[in-house]
């Protein structure tokens, strides 16, 4: 009988310590974002699977043998300026159906409708209607800009990292820690050289609040910074660039002294390469901030209330789409500390719990389009 695919890891590195940085972020597609997609994706199948790349090599032949479908947890793949030409021949030369789940368009907002593709997408787009009966699409946004290219079988279902917590008393139990003061918390942290100034600045925002407060700093894919922050392990042959502290320090904590913004890498930041490990240490804190979706979604899961700092149609379409507490990095720069935001933001409890079953029963149409068995039970 042969298994489900899933393509990508089972939500860990293993002797993840003892790997080169190149090595680890070659292992997580870049972002440790991805390993918690992966997780939410093997922990909802009620079958035999397989991963590819993990428990399989990425040789064609070996995945036809032993997989009758590929589960793909797809990020934002629709988008510019992106080459997704290796992966894309790999999934055609398959010829095996394809079941994209969390498939996300990227844009500046939601106002774009010129996109200039890399060829790959467009081949991309062609592979889902030739080979996918439904594809489980983040949002409207990522729908339209799908229909306008002629992919009609999008189903709307969020992000699938939306349904890890199956305890049924889940939605209750972080309406209560809601309720509670934010003594510690955790901030997800994204790109320390943007474009966008004001982005930069809600970045800075959040790394002085944990600097000052109880938190935690998380950082999912920035290189040179996670390079940096790794740069004792002994097992990391990179060198790691003087300039590296200095640039990083003037972008996101200027006033902070050399010595100070080494303490606050060493003591105050995070970086997670086991879903587990992460989701336990956001249970311990009381709340959750940031601008990245994965990072707010581990304490979510866990049960630590949070609110969603959206910069772009990406995270803004999945937290509107779930109904999470969310707002823009511009209003978020009008608070000046965590218990003045949580009290502006509210969580909608009964929103959020009617939501969540509409997309649970969505992504189940999904995986019983293509015939897969899941755990995906209100």
């Amino acid at each position: 009988m042969k298994k489900i695919g899933v393509v990508g890891t089972h939500g860990r590195i293993d002797g993840c310590s003892f790997l080169d940085t190149d090595e680890l972020l070659r292992k997580v597609g870049a972002n440790t974002g991805n390993l918690l997609f992966q997780y939410a994706v093997c922990n909802m199948l009620d079958e035999d699977y397989v991963v590819v790349g993990e428990d399989l090599p990425w040789d064609v032949k070996t995945v036809q043998d032993q997989c009758r479908v590929l589960v793909i947890p797809s990020a934002n793949f629709v988008r510019e300026n992106f080459d997704f030409s290796g992966f894309v021949d790999f999934l055609d030369k398959t010829e095996l159906p394809l079941v994209f789940l969390g498939l996300g368009a990227q844009a500046k907002n939601y106002e774009q409708t010129e996109f200039n593709f890399h060829e790959s997408i467009e081949r991309l787009l062609d592979l889902i209607k030739r080979k996918s009966e439904k594809v489980a699409l983040r949002g409207a946004f990522t729908d339209k800009v799908l229909r306008d290219r002629g992919v009609d079988s999008g189903i709307i279902t969020g992000c699938p990292t939306n349904f890890i917590n199956r305890d049924p008393d889940f939605i209750h139990k972080l309406k209560t820690k809601w309720s509670q003061d934010a003594f510690s918390f955790v901030a997800t942290g994204d790109e320390p050289w943007p474009k966008d100034l004001t982005k930069r600045d809600a970045e800075r925002k959040m790394i002085e609040w944990v600097a000052k407060g109880n938190g935690l700093y998380l950082q999912q894919s920035v290189e040179p910074f996670i390079k940096y922050a790794r740069q004792r392990n002994l097992y990391q042959t990179a060198i790691v660039p003087e300039h590296h502290e200095n640039s990083l320090k003037n972008a996101l904590a200027p006033y902070m002294s050399d010595e100070e913004f080494r303490g606050f890498v060493s003591t105050k930041m995070r970086l997670y390469y086991n879903v587990d490990q992460w989701m336990e240490d956001s249970a311990r804190v009381d709340f959750s901030i940031g601008l990245r979706l994965h990072g707010n979604m581990a304490a979510w899961q866990s049960g630590t209330p949070a609110i969603w700092v959206y910069h772009d149609s990406r995270t803004r379409e999945l937290a509107e789409t779930m109904a999470l507490p969310n707002l823009s990095h511009t209003d978020f720069l009008g608070f000046n500390s965590l218990g003045e935001l949580k009290n502006a933001v509210k969580f909608n409890a009964d929103r959020y719990e009617e939501v969540r079953e509409e997309l649970r029963t969505n992504l189940s149409m999904v995986m019983e389009a293509h015939g897969i068995k899941h755990k995906l039970k209100s």
